[in-house]
């Protein structure tokens, strides 16, 4: 435990609470977030960016720029791998299904998988959920420093090019309140591994609004304010660990290899 963490965020061990910025994030934002925290402590630029970040003597994982289903589920088993328990997801969302805003804010009590992602190994998982306490300890924050979310029912779809038209029938029975592509896969593979998850999404777009440079500044502004909530109260998400079966990326790993006790097999040999 703890060489991929280490390999990501240079620490084999951090604290349990850590945060995904998902979508596309321009470095001004990022600088901005990481200012929110102490110190940097390191970074690794690759398919997304992976920061240790220090606050009040405490390390935390912050992962910005994760696109699509498959990367999430990556950076979160690479998380999990340095001891983190309670992984905060926040992204952006479209809702257009009732129009809110630019920059309102959505926290998901449920994401349905049009992702596609578990449909080879689970067909049957349609529906994620997160988790209750993580859940209703951010609705508490957010209501407590009055700044005004919604609720409601979540689609992650493959991607913003491929998705199924949004007048189809699963979609009106669903009654969606965003749509995004990470979600689904965060909840669900979080409850596999034994982390706490739950999201909170920023309305980038909708059916009626382009997106132009007022629009920009208006949902990164509001995304700013959801970081800098977490951010400030990043140390009171403090909860009992969740009962799962023993998870380690390199167990699992050497598990699907075709012979998986063959002296040979590389992730195997790394015990």
């Amino acid at each position: 435990m703890g060489s991929w963490a280490k390999s990501l965020f240079g620490r084999e061990k951090f604290e349990k609470t850590g945060i995904v910025v998902a979508g596309t994030n321009n470095p001004g934002f990022e600088r901005k977030v990481l200012k929110l925290f102490d110190e940097l402590i390191s970074s690794k630029d690759a398919v997304y960016h992976g920061h240790l970040v220090r606050k009040v003597r405490k390390f935390y994982p912050v992962v910005f720029n994760v696109y699509g289903a498959p990367a999430m589920v990556d950076v979160l088993t690479e998380m999990h791998d340095g001891g983190c328990r309670n992984l905060i997801f926040v992204g952006y969302a479209y809702g257009g299904f009732h129009n809110l805003p630019i920059g309102g804010i959505v926290i998901p009590d449920k994401s349905y998988h049009f992702d596609g992602i578990y449909h080879p190994l689970d067909p049957k998982r349609k529906i994620a959920f997160p988790d209750s306490k993580l859940n209703e300890s951010l609705k508490n924050l957010f209501t407590g420093e009055k700044i005004t979310f919604h609720t409601g029912p979540n689609i992650s779809v493959p991607a913003v090019t491929f998705q199924m038209p949004h007048a189809n029938g699963a979609y009106r029975r669903i009654n969606p309140v965003t749509l995004e592509m990470e979600t689904a896969a965060c909840f669900s593979r979080a409850k596999d591994i034994g982390v706490r998850a739950a999201a909170i999404l920023v309305i980038s777009d909708n059916r009626h609004t382009g997106i132009d440079e007022a629009e920009k500044k208006d949902k990164e502004k509001q995304k700013l304010l959801v970081l800098e909530t977490i951010v400030d109260n990043i140390a009171t998400f403090k909860f009992a660990d969740l009962r799962a079966k023993r998870f380690t990326i390199n167990d699992y790993l050497a598990s699907v290899i075709r012979d998986p006790k063959n002296r040979t097999n590389a992730y195997r040999k790394r015990k």
